[in-house]
């Protein structure tokens, strides 16, 4: 019997190496899932950020979106009454004679001396105080661009 015991004692030993290196791969696999589920969270979270992100910006583009069609539709009622005025005012013109079979349509104007541009004082003035300061060199560049046309303003 002692010879048995002793064999018994081998595969018993030998059972519980094969016992320790299942549990010490068990504990591997554990830490493995532990660090996927930590992952599984960091994503999860990532995303119901991201997620809120989109459903604010959403939000804001569907109360542009509104304005801006309230903005249309005031445009749209705003051209229609201004359609409306600009075909009563012709009406109205239409009731104006001007000479012999002449509407005020068909009348032309010449040009007055009153109505031809002038040089502008403004940009004389900035040549003037110009000159002061850079001793009158960007003077005549600033008072005298293409055409002296003031009418620009």
């Amino acid at each position: 019997m002692i010879g048995k015991s002793g064999e018994e004692v081998k595969i018993g030993g030998d059972l519980v190496t094969a016992v320790g290196g299942a549990l010490r791969q068990l504990g591997e696999d554990v830490l493995r899932i532990d660090e996927h589920v930590k992952s599984i969270v960091t994503s999860a979270r990532e995303q119901s950020v991201g997620l809120s992100e989109i459903n604010t910006s959403i939000s804001r583009m569907d109360q542009v979106t509104q304005k801006n069609a309230a903005v249309v539709e005031e445009a749209n009622a705003a051209s229609h009454r201004l359609a409306i005025d600009a075909e009563n005012l012709t009406q109205l013109v239409k009731q104006f004679k001007i000479g012999e079979g002449m509407t005020a349509r068909q009348t032309q104007r010449e040009a007055t001396p009153a109505s031809h541009s002038r040089p502008s004082p403004a940009r004389s003035l900035i040549g003037k105080v110009a000159g002061a300061f850079n001793g009158g060199s960007a003077a005549t560049a600033i008072a005298s661009p293409a055409g002296n046309n003031w009418e620009e303003f």
